[in-house]
């Protein structure tokens, strides 16, 4: 197989930019949402001890890394798609993959919670990360096979689309914001 035969199989597994952004629309209004959450729970402690341009450069850096992961994390399903067989995941990707990101991040989450309670990673760790696995498995093909709810999941990846329009413009001007502050710092 040539370059260009690569370069057509390629191209032909990855979703379209309409699937994609549904699914990034779920990822963002997550991610943002729950540092937004943890940042509004610290601000109170925060304002005795930090200027507000203290405060808006810790938001902008908050801002910048959830660009970062979120992006990541679309990779998962991206990956998903083009490694696995074409009607598996890709006929479906927006269902299946809101579905994913969801119980992947709900996951990543919880454990974060938890380990940040213990100080430690908790004892049966690998055990829960295999249930967890097999469970956001299971659910994936169900979602695949029943289509209520695979047209109720791709509906609220649609509508979640909204929050790319939100959050990606404070992610440039947090951009912005970190740059001209470590520029003038020199």
């Amino acid at each position: 197989m040539g370059l260009m035969g690569w370069k057509s199989w390629f191209t032909s597994r990855l979703p379209s930019m309409g699937q994609l952004t549904a699914v990034y629309g779920v990822i963002v209004l997550m991610v943002y949402g729950w540092t937004i959450y943890w940042y509004l729970w610290k601000l109170p402690s925060w304002l005795y001890f930090l200027t507000l341009g203290e405060l808006l450069v810790t938001f902008s850096y908050a801002m910048i890394v959830n660009f970062i992961e979120s992006l990541l994390i679309l990779l998962v399903p991206v990956l998903l798609g083009l490694l696995l067989p074409h009607h598996w995941f890709r006929e479906r990707f927006v269902a299946q993959g809101v579905v994913l990101v969801v119980l992947l991040l709900i996951a990543l989450m919880n454990y974060l919670n938890v380990i940040t309670g213990l100080q430690d990673f908790p004892p049966g760790l690998g055990g829960k990360v295999l249930a967890a696995i097999i469970v956001i498995a299971f659910l994936i093909f169900l979602v695949g096979r029943i289509e209520l709810l695979s047209k109720v999941v791709g509906e609220i990846g649609n509508r979640a689309t909204i929050f790319i329009y939100i959050f990606l413009p404070i992610s440039v001007l947090s951009i912005f914001v970190v740059l001209i502050r470590n520029v003038l710092r020199f």
